[in-house]
């Protein structure tokens, strides 16, 4: 046998690779099936069964009934691939989501106390967290050593909640697709992952602002590059987790590095590999010792004045009532009255020009304590548990029952009180939450005013 036919094909070997080889991939040995289509969806939901029938993928360390299933190379792309079609089809409903979402991931997170010199942004997209969520949880453990945070675009946050509440794509029973039902569980561990980060004020997974954007108008997958290029114009190093190969190629042609996770990998070689080559681009960055004292920054400071007499002696003209209800219904629409303006107020103070972006608030829509009662909650997170945590009694201006995930928020104290012992109830409750949003975004003249009121409230009751 001569030297040329025992060399393997190669550019490298005595006779060189012919023209025809070098213009096409070259490979060794016999060639292996793939296993069918089919085989791998089975295989999927056969692990999603398995993890809601016995908890086999739990991760004892997250809140709630979360399961990390592991996925090989296979299983990844047909999960790839149901994601894509989703989107491409329009049957992926974006819009339709538990509003809830949408406003946690505007919450700011403080700076920590110790940071990493040498920062790295991880953007999630959607295939990535659906199929690798214990390698992001892993790398969520691994942040502080290697200087990692985690980003999950508003778009992610959105197509996992259209997700998870998917059965089968509408116009589509090709056995060869993976059933929504399954991909519905994953995205539902995923969407509580995120949640419980958020809700725990993590400072490594954060969410993207409405407002940080570049193009308001991108969506789908260019939406996800939009969130990379906003936090590369930050001169941070941002690194996209994607297993969608056409937007990977998008983020490289605008220098947007890329990971996508092949069977082998590790979430600690990936953490390695990104750190060095961090470094590699900005060099060795000292970390920075950050002084961040937690404060309301929107209180006014402007030099305030009190009270005209006039006025502080009209709120203590209580004028004669021929009933209790009378008394209760003014007291009522009073502090309705000031409770509307407050809410409002901080709904500007945190969101700025972005709170036209807002799914269903305007301040039209906010009329009664009821709906101040529920804006409340539905921003709790990102704009009034600030407020209310720094309260020496931790008063909260609702009751909530269960935990984590399952946790429900009712609202108190929104009807008129029909008995003096509700009224004086009813104004405790109201006054105290007023005066910790007064003490955090009001100034001093109008703490004052407010002084007065809840003393003129409390005449009343006593009348």
């Amino acid at each position: 046998m001569s030297s040329s036919s025992s060399s393997l094909p190669s550019r490298y070997a005595p006779e060189g690779l012919s023209e025809e080889d070098q213009h096409r991939v070259i490979t060794s040995g016999h060639a292996r099936r793939s296993k069918p289509i089919e085989y791998t969806i089975k295989t999927i939901e056969s692990k999603i069964h398995d993890a809601l029938t016995n908890q086999t993928y739990q991760n004892n360390t997250v809140d709630g009934d979360i399961e990390m299933v592991p996925m090989d190379d296979a299983e990844v792309d047909v999960i790839s691939s149901y994601v894509s079609y989703s989107r491409d089809s329009g049957n992926l409903q974006v819009n339709s989501g538990d509003e809830m979402y949408d406003d946690i991931m505007m919450v700011e997170k403080p700076e920590e106390t110790h940071a990493n010199g040498n920062l790295s942004m991880l953007v999630v997209d959607t295939n990535f967290i659906l199929s690798h969520l214990k390698v992001v949880d892993e790398l969520k453990g691994l942040a502080r050593e290697f200087g990692l945070r985690i980003v999950i675009p508003v778009m992610v946050m959105r197509e996992l909640d259209g997700l998870k509440n998917s059965s089968r794509l509408v116009d589509d029973d090709s056995p060869e697709r993976l059933s929504g039902v399954s991909v519905g569980h994953l995205a539902r561990w995923a969407n509580d992952w995120i949640y419980n980060s958020l809700a725990n004020n993590s400072s490594v997974v954060i969410g993207q602002k409405l407002g940080q954007r570049l193009d308001k108008n991108a969506i789908q997958d260019d939406a996800i590059l939009d969130c990379c290029l906003y936090f590369k114009q930050r001169a941070n190093l941002v690194v996209l987790l994607s297993n969608d190969k056409n937007l990977c190629n998008k983020a490289l042609t605008n220098d947007v590095l890329t990971v996508t996770f092949k069977t082998g990998m590790s979430a600690k070689l990936i953490a390695k590999v990104i750190y060095d080559e961090n470094v590699n681009q900005f060099g060795k960055l000292a970390p920075m010792e950050i002084e961040h004292v937690p404060s309301l920054k929107h209180k006014h400071k402007e030099a305030s004045a009190e009270p005209s007499r006039e006025w502080v002696q009209s709120t203590q003209e209580v004028q004669a009532f021929r009933s209790f209800a009378e008394v209760a219904e003014k007291v009522y629409s009073e502090i309705q009255m000031i409770l509307l303006s407050a809410i409002h107020h901080c709904m500007e103070v945190e969101y700025g020009e972005d709170l036209d972006l807002l799914r269903d608030y305007t301040k039209e829509s906010i009329v009664t304590i009821q709906d101040c009662s529920q804006v409340l909650i539905r921003f709790w997170f990102t704009v009034f548990d600030q407020y209310f945590r720094a309260s020496p009694a931790k008063f909260v201006p609702f009751q909530e029952t269960g935990t984590g995930r399952k946790s429900v928020k009712h609202p108190l104290y929104v009807d008129i009180p029909t008995t003096p012992a509700e009224l004086v109830e009813f104004i405790e409750f109201w006054t105290t939450a007023l005066q910790i949003i007064y003490d955090g975004v009001m100034d001093e003249t109008q703490q004052m005013a407010l002084e007065h009121l809840i003393k003129r409230w409390h005449k009343m009751a006593d009348l």
